[in-house]
């Protein structure tokens, strides 16, 4: 590789990527984590709600784990109002029997304030009105339970896995990264190219560096500083699941993760929309003097127009919008990898798609080059659509 891409490559990596702040990203996400968690299991802790029950000897049955504890009395309601407003207890029940409908009761809650634990109790109520409702109309709990319950389908699937709901997570989860790798890409081909030009010193580098050597160099550090900053983030990540397993709140692994033998390819896809859609940020960000004032800094987040489409074919991944878009350069690198998670796809579409990457990569990134050499020593008024055009073409 030409001495000067690398020097290039690593300028630019250092430049976006700093350890020190990464490594201080990741301890605050741990941190923060750990004190959260720490909230949520000291409030799930608390003491249990004592609630006295009125006017009623039928045995509730709360949800379990529930933290209400019923307890029956003989005083009177003037007396456990007073408790109530010493705080002794939690709360009181009162079920009067309806007179003129023996299956309902007339129940009020009394409390200091709104409670959280009401919804336990609800179900509680719930179940017990219903068990009341069937006594009186001579049905077995048998009998309503076959009522209420739906029509059995049998699901018979001719793929070997079935894609249950952790897999599209997962799937969308790949697509977002992409997402994030782009946005990443993007801010940082702005504010490095359309910062050299701000700051007049483009004459001097392109004197030591040719103009292919110097976006070749970009393409490079900037990739590889938007993946490590996604890496990190992926790192805080792991060590939050961590953090939540710990607490007792955490889920099984999906499926979809224990398939190693896609993550080579995986890995290219990623790899290669990132440089394909950098290239494109190279050659806009060189004809743009002022990102504040200049109309075509919308062009930046084009890219994002088919990455959404991509989700948006999600519930049909083998749909014919979706293998077109799994094919295409600018989408295969979201569409692709959605596919092969949530879909059937041919071994000719996996070397077509990747095919038309490296190959669209390979001629958009010769096109930035010459954009680049071009643009990048314009100030003032801005190039046109056939200026630019013709830079791309003819060089």
């Amino acid at each position: 590789m030409n001495p000067s891409i690398c020097t290039v490559a690593r300028w630019e990596f250092f430049r976006f990527f700093k350890w020190r702040d990464q490594l201080i990203g990741i301890v605050s996400l741990l941190v923060s984590s750990v004190l959260g968690f720490g909230v949520v299991k000291f409030a799930s802790s608390s003491k249990a709600v004592e609630l006295v029950v009125v006017g009623s000897n039928q045995p509730l049955e709360l949800p379990e784990k529930s933290k209400i504890q019923l307890r029956p009395t003989t005083e009177t309601l003037e007396q456990l109002r007073t408790k109530l407003d010493q705080r002794s207890i939690d709360g009181i029940l009162v079920i009067t029997e309806n007179k003129t409908n023996s299956s309902e009761n007339d129940v009020e809650l009394i409390v200091r304030q709104q409670p959280r634990w009401v919804n336990d109790l609800q179900t509680a109520l719930n179940a017990q009105r219903t068990s009341r409702v069937i006594d009186k109309a001579s049905i077995t709990p048998e009998q309503f339970q076959q009522f209420l319950a739906p029509q059995a389908i049998k699901i018979t699937t001719t793929m070997p896995n079935t894609i249950s709901l952790a897999d599209r997570g997962v799937a969308i989860g790949m697509g977002s990264f992409m997402v994030i790798v782009n946005f990443l890409g993007l801010s940082f081909f702005m504010v490095g190219i359309t910062g050299e030009k701000q700051q007049r010193i483009t004459e001097q580098v392109v004197s030591a560096i040719s103009p292919q050597a110097w976006i070749d160099g970009k393409l490079i550090g900037l990739t590889a500083a938007a993946f490590a900053s996604v890496a990190t983030l992926l790192v805080g990540g792991i060590l939050i699941y961590g953090v939540v397993w710990l607490a007792g709140y955490g889920v099984g692994m999906p499926d979809s993760l224990t398939r190693w033998d896609l993550f080579p390819l995986l890995a290219l896809l990623f790899l290669g929309g990132a440089i394909f859609w950098n290239c494109f940020f190279a050659a806009v960000s060189s004809i743009i003097n002022d990102p504040n004032t200049s109309a075509k800094s919308s062009l930046l987040f084009l890219p994002m127009l088919p990455i959404a489409a991509g989700f948006l074919a999600i519930p049909q991944p083998d749909g014919n919008a979706m293998r077109v878009l799994s094919v295409l350069p600018g989408t295969s690198s979201t569409a692709m990898p959605i596919r092969l998670f949530l879909g059937e796809v041919a071994w000719w579409e996996i070397a077509a798609s990747l095919l038309f990457l490296f190959v669209g990569i390979y001629i958009l990134r010769l096109a930035a080059g010459r954009i680049f050499a071009a643009g990048i020593m314009l100030y003032g008024k801005e190039p046109s659509w056939l200026d630019v055009i013709r830079w791309a073409i003819r060089g």
